[in-house]
């Protein structure tokens, strides 16, 4: 939540992690068709606005979990090189934090990466005093890691301001499913946009071809022209069929290259 965070626990975090409780507390009730429009919505966000895909996935996830706040973190590498978590999408009453970080190696986001499972914290400011800073008190949170292509990168969270919103294993449930969603989203992303840089290369390649080939064709002409004036010196004319021969090897070459761009097989 800051540059440097104080790292004097009252406790160690062991002490603050309730997740057997997920399955101890009564469920609430589920509700299947809210959650369908919920993903339906997702899907029609990924398809209309990718780029805004996390924002919307923390709105979603505040509503269906009845959450106080929502956040992704990513793990990230700040401009000191220090690895930390950042808070890269935010709803609920600390949306306004959006932006924040946590240290990689001391906070609730590295430990559950770690352990790569759900965790179930509660008052995170006895391990973590730098949570006693925010504006508002970090009573639960439930923190799921999401994944891109299989290693965890970050965490989908949810928290609860008060001492009345417990989280059960119905949260963790919709919170696993909204994480895998993001997942699969931007790796579909990621897919897409190597795809874009493909075809772009494939034109690029195409252009340069072209660009290569029409001028060679011309020197080739000329050099096939010259040849042709009468009284040149064999050495003259053996210097214009060694040009001419290596512009023809050239042109293959360019010839090769256009196949390439169109064929890539």
């Amino acid at each position: 939540m800051n540059s440097e965070p104080q790292r004097t626990p009252a406790m160690e975090f062991e002490h603050i992690v309730i997740t057997p409780q997920l399955l101890q507390r009564p469920s609430r009730h589920i509700d299947a068709e809210k959650e369908n429009d919920a993903f339906r919505e997702l899907a029609q966000h990924l398809a209309d606005d990718p780029d805004k895909l996390l924002q919307k996935l923390v709105e979603i996830a505040l509503d269906l979990c009845e959450a106080d706040t929502v956040g992704v973190s990513v793990e990230e590498i700040d401009d000191n090189g220090a690895r930390i978590f950042r808070w890269v999408a935010m709803a609920g009453a600390l949306k306004h934090l959006i932006g924040g970080t946590t240290p990689r190696d001391f906070s609730p986001c590295g430990v559950c990466v770690d352990q790569n499972q759900p965790l179930l914290m509660e008052r995170l400011d006895r391990a973590y005093p730098y949570f006693g800073e925010a504006p508002l008190p970090f009573v639960e949170a439930l923190l799921l890691p999401w994944e891109v292509r299989g290693d965890p990168v970050g965490t989908l969270w949810i928290v609860a301001h008060n001492e009345e919103r417990k989280f059960d294993r119905e949260d963790a449930r919709v919170m696993g499913c909204l994480a895998t969603f993001a997942s699969g989203a931007i790796r579909l992303k990621e897919t897409i946009l190597e795809a874009q840089r493909a075809l772009a290369a494939v034109h690029m390649v195409a252009s340069m071809a072209h660009h290569i080939n029409n001028p060679l064709q011309g020197a080739i002409f000329a050099l096939h022209h010259a040849k042709s004036q009468p009284n040149l010196t064999p050495t003259v004319r053996e210097m214009i069929l060694l040009a001419e021969h290596e512009l023809n090897r050239v042109v293959a070459l360019s010839a090769e290259l256009l196949q390439t761009a169109v064929d890539p097989r």
